[in-house]
C-alpha cells in the first residue's frame, strides 16, 4: 500500500485550555475582549494529508468546531490523553457513519485506551445503542501507518511521541514534518530526538505562570529554539494571555495560535 506523500493542510479547530475562553462568568478582558482570537474552544486539531483526514483529540465543543471547519470525513482519530476537554466529543463522530458504516479506528497510549474504553464502554465495549458511533480502539506504543477509511488505496505514516502532564504520560504525534503536542510539562530525550527536522510543531503554552502540568509560554519557547523548527504554533492558553498583547512579544517563528488557523506543511517524511 503506498504511502500519501502529497501536500499537508493542517487546521487548529480548538486552541484553548480546558475551561474554553471566554470562561463561564469571568469578566477579565481576555474573556470580554472583541478580538477573536481570543475566543479560544478546547483543543482540537485536523490534519489532511493528501486528502486523508486525521482528527488529534475530539473534545466538548467538537461538534462546534467541524461546523465551523465544513468537516465531513474522518478517517482516523489520534487521542492524546484521556483528560474530559479532550475526548468527550467522541459521541459527536456518529454522523461521520450516516453514509460510510466502516469503523473510524481511535488510536491512544495502552494506558489511555484502556481508561478510554471503560470511560466509553457504551462505544467500545457494550455497543448495546444501535445509533453508537462506531469506533474501535487501538493502543500504539510504536510508528503506525493509518489506511484511508475512504480509499484504501492511501496511507500515511504517524509517529507518537511520548511526554508527560505532570505526571501523566501521554502521546504526541508527528506526521511527516509536522508534530502536535498538547498538555505537556515535560519531553524526554528520546522524544526531543523524534522531534528533529520538522517543518512545523504545534506545542502547548498555558500561560507565564508556573504549572505542575504545563509548560509556561517561556518553557514552550525554550524548547521550540532547541528543536529548532520552522515554524511554532503555541496552544492551550489561559485567559491570562491576550493575544495582542503577547505575539509581539514572541521570537522570531515562534507565534500564539488561535481559533481556525489553518497551514500547509511541506512534503516529506523522517
Amino acid at each position: 500500500m503506498p504511502s500519501s506523500e502529497g501536500a499537508m493542510r493542517v487546521t487548529l479547530l480548538g486552541t484553548g485550555t480546558s475551561t474554553g475562553i471566554p470562561v463561564i462568568g469571568c469578566t477579565c478582558r481576555v474573556c470580554q475582549s472583541n478580538d477573536p482570537r481570543d475566543k479560544r474552544t478546547r483543543c482540537a486539531c485536523l490534519i489532511d494529508v493528501d486528502g486523508l483526514h486525521l482528527l488529534v483529540d475530539v473534545g466538548p465543543d467538537f461538534r462546534t468546531q467541524a461546523l465551523r471547519a465544513g468537516l465531513t470525513r474522518i478517517d482516523a482519530v489520534l487521542l492524546t490523553h484521556h483528560h474530559f476537554d479532550h475526548v468527550v466529543g467522541l459521541d459527536d463522530l456518529r454522523p461521520f457513519f450516516f453514509d460510510n458504516a466502516t469503523p473510524i479506528t481511535c488510536y491512544a497510549r495502552p494506558d489511555t485506551a484502556d481508561t478510554l474504553r471503560d470511560m466509553f464502554r457504551y462505544i467500545f465495549i457494550d455497543r448495546a445503542y444501535p445509533g453508537v458511533a462506531n469506533l474501535r480502539m487501538e493502543a500504539v506504543v510504536a510508528p503506525f501507518r493509518i489506511a484511508g477509511r475512504y480509499d484504501i488505496s492511501r496511507s500515511v505514516m504517524v509517529t507518537p511521541i511520548e511526554a508527560f502532564h505532570g505526571k501523566l504520560p501521554l502521546h504526541g504525534y508527528r506526521v511527516g514534518r509536522f508534530a502536535y503536542l498538547t498538555d505537556t510539562s515535560h519531553i524526554p530525550p528520546e522524544s526531543m530526538a523524534l522531534l528533529e527536522d520538522l517543518d512545523v510543531l504545534v506545542l502547548d503554552a498555558l500561560r507565564h505562570e508556573a504549572h505542575p502540568s504545563h509548560f509556561t509560554i517561556e518553557q514552550a519557547v525554550e524548547v521550540a529554539q532547541r528543536l529548532g523548527a520552522r515554524q511554532t504554533y503555541l496552544i492551550h492558553m489561559t485567559h491570562h494571555i491576550l493575544h495582542m498583547e503577547e505575539e509581539v512579544r514572541l521570537p522570531a517563528g515562534i507565534e500564539l495560535a488561535y481559533d481556525g488557523l489553518s497551514f500547509e506543511v511541506r512534503p516529506g517524511a523522517r
